[in-house]
């Protein structure tokens, strides 16, 4: 027989029913507790895969281990968290704390905010000089599905629609895998529409500046949620080579797109910053501009606009040589 009812009064000072906990009670005990996120001001560094921290901080001792960026502002603090959302933590020292009274604060309101819905996005020149700075996601990538190592099996090829290829043959890219605002892909060594008249022991730099061509496309559409049938022209492509690369073990691309699909404009400028790694290192690294147009229909009637202009600079350049050859006569 249950116990009777005992009445209580809300806050509203209304009269509620309850009635006491049962003893044991399955539905209860067998509740599902979610674990709590765990906060971006942190005091044990390294839960995450990269720690940000001041450059005139210290960290604690015994963080061989922990993968340190350091950090000259609050605006690179808000650009590394816009980047790598969840995969990033900063740690803040008592004795910096204690210099800084107001920093702590300014840091936990930054944490509790939603990374992807930040209103605004740092320009190329800033975005590629945080990017440049920050090495490689170790730990995600240890266990992604991406080959890391000598004898990781590569995974598969990516959608070529992404990449606006008619075949996998031509296709430099493997599956992404996500972090933050980045995608990886693991580069494949060669594809048919390149041709060498020689071998190489390491990865020609024509196919480095495809790979990254085709990272920029894929990204724009995986992460940035530009529909298939949209298309893309460049606008310009800056390059950095560092090291070469070697054919022999496996190669990591990271690639990062400003582009975000609103579904309002008929074309947007974009950018997108590419890096190339093998064993860690940095081997290159791309900073493009393009021009994205939602549809088919509106890159066709660029390319038909370009066609004319094309037309017309060439009928302009005739004519003045024509008129420099007729002088000389």
């Amino acid at each position: 027989m249950n116990k009777p009812v005992i009445e209580s009064f809300s806050g509203k000072g209304q009269m509620l029913p309850f009635r006491p906990l049962l003893k044991g009670r399955p539905s209860l005990l067998n509740i599902e507790r979610k674990n709590r996120r765990q906060s971006f001001l942190t005091d044990r560094p390294g839960l995450k895969p990269y720690t940000l921290v001041f450059e005139d901080d210290e960290l604690p001792p015994d963080t061989a281990s922990v993968q340190a960026v350091r950090v000259s502002s609050l605006e690179e603090v808000a650009g590394y968290h816009f980047l790598l959302g969840r995969s990033c933590e900063m740690y803040l020292s008592g004795a910096y704390a204690g210099v800084h009274p107001d920093i702590a604060g300014k840091l936990q309101l930054m944490g509790t905010l939603n990374s992807r819905r930040h209103s605004s996005l740092p320009d190329m020149e800033t975005a590629a000089a945080l990017i440049r700075k920050l090495p490689m996601n170790l730990r995600g990538l240890l266990q992604s599905p991406l080959a890391v190592s000598d004898g990781d099996h590569l995974p598969g090829s990516l959608d070529i629609r992404c990449i606006h290829k008619k075949t996998e043959k031509n296709s430099l890219l493997s599956i992404p895998w996500e972090d933050g605002r980045f995608l990886y892909f693991n580069m494949f060594e060669g594809i048919d529409e390149f041709r060498f008249d020689h071998e190489s022991d390491h990865v020609q730099g024509m196919l480095i500046l495809e790979a990254m061509r085709q990272a920029a496309i894929a990204t724009t559409h995986i992460a940035g949620k530009l529909p298939l049938d949209g298309g893309m022209t460049l606008l310009s492509y800056d390059t950095r080579f560092y090291n070469y690369i070697e054919s022999t073990s496996p190669v990591i691309l990271r690639a990062y797109s400003d582009f975000a699909w609103t579904g309002q404009s008929d074309e947007q400028s974009s950018y997108a910053i590419c890096q190339i790694y093998q064993w860690g290192k940095l081997c290159a690294e791309a900073s493009l501009k393009a021009c994205v147009f939602m549809s088919k229909e509106g890159y066709a009637t660029h390319r038909i606009r370009s066609g004319r202009i094309g037309t017309r600079i060439k009928r302009q350049f005739d004519a003045k040589v024509d008129l420099i050859q007729g002088v000389r006569q």
